[in-house]
């Protein structure tokens, strides 16, 4: 076996992959489960992209984006991340919460509307960086319709020293129903 082929392949994604592909039960949603399944993968979702998914008008509160798919196993919520937006750069020495500040001041930079959800998803760069700090064999790929948040998953790990990583972008967002629930588009192309 390969050393390539011992590795595990982390697949993160974003709000807006699961918004576009609707509340299951749907076609498009039972061939992402499949294509998890054929790539022998999971998908992974930081808390704050969970949070910002579930319906909090109900009692008790669900998400009917995630719930069923974490309930069959092929979707993982991370466990929350400590530390926080306010908390200065320089006062932080793990390299998880690192990530989440540097991406969420790259995003600031970037975007129209700085600092209305670009801490919440700076999470995914932040979950990358987590998952290669807990794991020595693994790659990651993000799935994501924010091209800032994409080019921010691909520089940021790399600073950390984590290179395995391949980020995603969907443009326009509709176009994940299509191209997101396949197994090529949850297989490493790299090496």
């Amino acid at each position: 076996m390969t050393e390539s082929a011992e590795r595990y392949t982390a697949n993160i994604v974003d709000t807006v992959i699961f918004r576009s592909l609707g509340k299951p039960p749907n076609q498009h949603v039972e061939s992402l489960k499949q294509a998890v399944a054929a790539a022998s993968t999971e998908l992974w979702v930081p808390p704050a992209i969970y949070r910002e998914l579930t319906d909090s008008s109900q009692e008790p509160p669900q998400n009917p984006y995630l719930d069923s798919g974490v309930a069959d196993g092929w979707i993982r919520v991370a466990s929350p991340f400590s530390g926080n937006r306010e908390t200065p750069y320089e006062s932080v020495s793990d390299p998880v919460q690192q990530a989440q500040h540097l991406a969420d001041g790259y995003l600031n930079e970037q975007s129209k509307y700085p600092e209305t959800n670009n801490w919440r998803d700076a999470s995914v760069v932040a979950l990358a960086v987590r998952l290669f700090e807990e794991n020595t064999r693994i790659r990651v790929i993000t799935h994501t319709a924010d091209e800032n948040l994409a080019r921010a998953c691909a520089r940021i790990p790399p600073e950390f020293g984590y290179h395995n990583i391949e980020s995603r972008y969907y443009n326009p967002p509709q176009t994940a129903k299509r191209r997101f629930p396949t197994v090529e588009s949850l297989s490493w192309r790299g090496e």
